[in-house]
């Protein structure tokens, strides 16, 4: 018979009775049979997402498992997670990936409504469960480091619960439009639309088209969810510089940009710098993305907003005639690990990072253009992107390619930029000295994959 709860705080109080300690002790507590057990970890596997969550459900809080509409513990009103911690530095965590909710029912969410809809019904208060995730180490021996009762509505910050729910009524608009296939979680700020299917074929019937859609699910985006770690369980002070410190209204992280940005579109870097009292003397060579900040009103590259929302804040320029030169780099790869990794693991729902990087990353380019005169350049417009579900296919036989390279130990093979309209692989090192290690032991000089310039100007020239 399962237990009944019927408080929060009493949810909370049988939580933390497991701090410190794994499920395997929890069971011996009990005198479960351990082998039992341990065969029906064999019989699913131990990567399979949601058991640890099952066994939580199971043998601490004695509940019967089964996929619930409402909050696992009902009359409480409180919803179970489960979620991985890595080490980041000495006594610090980090959250392993997303913190994934309810799946997302494409037919039933477009007669919805952010105030009544299933996704606050069902989340509305969380019990987050933090373990420890050792790579080598068997789920009932991980140990668990926090437990924290999270009020969505009432936890965190009125401008962030305004972004959920503007993130909820995109994702929903996107459904109604028949564009379920297109979603991304790079589409929105800290809450996203991961997929979530037992492997890549898997795909569901959307309403407003024929087009099949994979399914996904609602999620915290890692580092929105980090920021929560942070400041919440560990106690840290994570106010880097606001661009809300000076709203009048209620706003999204992008209504705000475009206020700010807005009053200098068309004005040129003299004028600019002269609005914002520019006091540097000597220019740094990346003065460009300085003075971006002092037009958002802050001063340092660490801004709240777009920390939380992975968004990478780029300043570039276009020449007089409308070209881009500069591709978009990401960070340089480490040989060795890039040719362990799979561009999507099916069974454990964790992509490349590669992968990750092209799907949860939101860019926001300041685009400065060149005059005739090449004497002065002006602010042209500043532009929100992330990289399109539609051109994921191509993405993926890049990375095919240079993993193939590498395990071949043909470096001078590796995708160039005239091999793809889309993505190449190029040095990104600070010279030819700067090597990493090959998987045939051998120094090669550091490289990164890099979205075309070209591709990216084409981009832009979409967004008006």
């Amino acid at each position: 018979m399962t237990k009944i709860y019927t408080t929060k705080d009493g949810v909370l109080k049988e939580a933390r009775k497991i701090l410190g300690r794994s499920l395997r002790s929890i069971m011996s507590d009990d005198v479960v049979d351990i082998e039992e057990i341990e065969q029906r970890l064999l019989k699913y596997g131990s990567r399979r997402k949601g058991l640890l969550g099952e066994l939580v459900e199971e043998f601490v809080f004695g509940l019967d498992v089964n996929n619930r509409a409402e909050a696992d513990f009902n009359i409480a009103g409180v919803e179970l997670k489960t979620n991985p911690l890595k080490e980041h530095t000495i006594k610090t965590y980090v959250s392993k990936e997303r913190l994934v909710f309810s799946m997302i029912n494409y037919d039933n969410i477009i007669h919805e409504s952010w105030e009544t809809s299933s996704f606050l019904n069902k989340n509305k208060v969380i019990l987050l469960m933090f373990y420890l995730w050792l790579k080598e180490q068997d789920i009932l021996d991980y140990e668990f480091k926090f437990v924290y009762l999270l009020d969505l509505l009432h936890d965190i910050s009125e401008e962030d619960i305004y972004q959920i729910q503007k993130d909820w009524e995109y994702i929903v608009a996107k459904i109604k439009r028949g564009e379920a296939h297109l979603l991304s979680e790079g589409d929105t700020y800290y809450l996203g639309a991961c997929t979530k299917a037992a492997n890549s074929r898997v795909v569901r019937d959307q309403p407003m088209t024929r087009t099949p859609a994979k399914p996904r699910a609602f999620s915290f985006k890692q580092q929105y969810l980090n920021f929560l770690i942070q400041k919440e369980l560990l106690g840290k002070d994570v106010s880097n510089e606001s661009i809300f410190k000076t709203r009048r209204r209620l706003t999204t992280i992008e209504d705000i940009v475009k206020e700010k940005f807005t009053p200098f579109i068309g004005k040129t870097d003299i004028e600019i710098k002269k609005i914002v009292k520019w006091d540097i003397k000597k220019e740094p060579k990346h003065w460009k993305r300085l003075l971006v900040n002092r037009m958002l009103g802050v001063k340092s590259n660490k801004i709240e907003e777009l920390e939380k929302a992975n968004i990478t804040l780029k300043a570039i320029t276009l020449e007089s005639t409308g070209t881009l030169k500069e591709s978009l780099s990401f960070p340089a790869f480490d040989y060795k690990d890039l040719v362990t990794q799979v561009w999507y693991d099916e069974e454990d729902e964790e992509m490349s990072e590669f992968h990750a990087q092209l799907e949860t990353k939101r860019f926001l380019f300041a685009v400065f253009q060149k005059q005739k005169d090449n004497k002065k350049i002006i602010f042209k417009k500043f532009v929100f992107w992330n990289f399109p579900m539609k051109d994921m296919p191509e993405a993926e036989e890049v990375w095919n390619k240079t993993i193939d390279c590498i395990n071949d130990g043909r470096y001078e093979d590796l995708p160039k930029i005239s091999d793809n309209e889309i993505i190449h692989v190029r040095p990104h090192g600070k010279d030819s000295n700067d090597t990493a290690e090959t998987p045939q032991g051998t120094q090669e000089m550091k490289k990164s994959f890099w979205i075309n310039s070209k591709y990216i100007q084409k981009a832009l020239e979409n967004v008006e």
